[in-house]
């Protein structure tokens, strides 16, 4: 009989539970994590919190501790979203209404990652270490917990991360437009006025300056994107304005050198940042990154075609230099716990086939070159009037680095 109270007693010793939920800022629940849990006689269960759930039953009365392989946690961390402010819990509002297991009284706490994990990175916020959430995770036996996790902060994307001063589809700029001027006012243009010296080139028909502008073009128009140039100024010809773009061009734009630079600044810059913030990044953060690109160390060179191979091409002539860019973050991955980062940035640069006044009025010497006078008679001058068109250059390239 003693032998009989002895079992149930140590039976009685095992007969408490504790029921664990992980969510979301958003009361959404987390996914499956694995860790342990500590009782209070200091055996380690491991365990499985399936849907951000654990029912662990057969334990000992006392103070039990959750620990979550860390790793896991901040990759499944990254994929909640933090609550809109001033929005109040509904993960509070959701425990107060609600039962646990076995009708008990749900408790709510809010969290921070530090509190669970195994073990913290070397560089992690302040915001996410334990205890930081207001008071330390305490739990116990014969308990029923809501905790809610304070979430990481990510920058909401895609996100415009810089444009340039120039904006886009721009149809008010002067290399936008056409049959504006006379042949008074064509003559008294550039350094000693080639166009008054050569007056009879106003007096040629539109297809001998198309030929004119062709042969030149092809002469300089090799390669791989020699027959952009013809595309062009084909468009060119059947005077239709809008927009141009081709596979080609986006190619000639990712694969270009000045890219590779933008792209170098930006990967730069985004490593710096995250050293800063140590891992996380708000929209002022976005903000500022906008601001490094336009001005300072990390200020980009618009990525035009203004290199030595580029007049050997046919882009040096054809586009040449870039009217506006914009650069948008389209995916950040941030691993905090290496301290690495990957990402994807989209370029969306345009140019305009088309002559402004500067190209022509010194200072380019653009005006000796019969090619770029026969292309300003056939755009500016109101005997003509040919349209001039948006070439636009789309493509997605890789950032990445270390912080």
């Amino acid at each position: 009989m003693g032998n009989n109270i002895k079992n149930c007693l140590e039976c009685q010793k095992n007969q408490f539970w504790v029921e664990i939920r992980l969510v979301d800022e958003l009361n959404k629940p987390f996914g499956s994590l694995a860790g342990t849990l500590k009782d209070a006689t200091a055996n380690i269960h491991a365990v499985t919190l399936t849907g951000g759930y654990l029912l662990l039953t057969d334990l000992p009365a006392g103070p039990v501790e959750l620990k979550l392989e860390t790793k896991a946690l901040l990759t499944e961390a990254k994929k909640h979203k933090p609550r809109p402010m001033p929005q109040t819990s509904p993960v509070k509002k959701y425990a107060d209404k609600n039962k646990g297991y076995q009708k008990s009284k749900i408790k709510y706490q809010y969290i921070t990652l530090g509190d669970v994990w195994t073990f913290e990175p070397q560089i992690i916020p302040d915001r996410h270490r334990a205890g930081s959430a207001g008071q330390p995770l305490r739990m116990a036996t014969n308990n029923s917990y809501l905790l809610e996790v304070k979430a990481l902060i990510q920058p909401h994307l895609p996100a415009i991360v810089f444009q340039s001063k120039n904006p886009m589809d721009d149809e008010n700029a002067d290399d936008m437009q056409s049959g504006d001027k006379t042949k008074t006012q064509i003559m008294n243009l550039g350094m000693f006025r080639p166009f008054s010296k050569l007056d009879y080139e106003f007096d040629l028909p539109a297809s001998n300056h198309f030929a004119n502008f062709r042969l030149f073009a092809s002469s300089v128009s090799w390669g791989t994107y020699g027959s952009l140039t013809k595309m062009m100024i084909d468009r060119f010809e059947q005077n239709v304005g809008g927009k141009f773009t081709h596979p080609l061009l986006d190619q000639a734009a990712k694969e270009h050198e000045n890219t590779d630079a933008v792209v170098k600044k930006v990967s730069e810059l985004f490593a710096n940042k995250l050293k800063n913030t140590k891992g996380e990044l708000t929209e002022i953060d976005i903000k500022d990154v906008w601001d490094s690109l336009a001005k300072g160390r990390y200020a980009i060179h618009l990525p035009g075609f203004d290199t030595k191979p580029d007049w050997f091409n046919g882009l040096g002539i054809t586009v040449h230099g870039i009217w506006s860019l914009q650069l948008t973050l389209k995916k950040l991955d941030i691993d905090i716990l290496n301290r690495t980062f990957n990402g994807e940035v989209a370029f969306k640069a345009q140019d305009h086939f088309g002559l402004n006044i500067d190209d022509v009025n010194g200072g380019k010497y653009f005006e000796f070159l019969r090619i770029f006078r026969s292309w300003f008679l056939l755009q500016r001058y109101d005997k003509f009037g040919y349209k001039p068109f948006i070439t636009e250059m789309n493509h997605i390239r890789k950032i990445s680095g270390i912080f």
